[in-house]
């Protein structure tokens, strides 16, 4: 069921005429773009793996505080 509106979205957008480039419009050809792309990337992945990295240690040393009571 998921198809049939990207296939809508796909049509919709092969339908679309292409705008003619100003000073407004941000060129995707260019290092700048693959700079930003890269970094955007990057940062969106430290994110998703640093709540990990960062309670890891803590959960370590309750487990160990834990073994240590006993």
């Amino acid at each position: 069921m998921m198809i049939i509106p990207l296939l809508a979205m796909a049509g919709a957008l092969v339908h679309k005429t292409p705008v003619p480039t100003s000073a407004g419009t941000f060129p995707t050809d260019t290092v700048t773009f693959a700079g930003l792309l890269v970094g955007v990337v990057i940062i969106i992945g430290a994110l998703m793996y640093f709540p990990g990295l960062a309670l890891g240690p803590i959960v370590e040393h309750f487990k160990m505080l834990a073994l240590a009571t006993h």
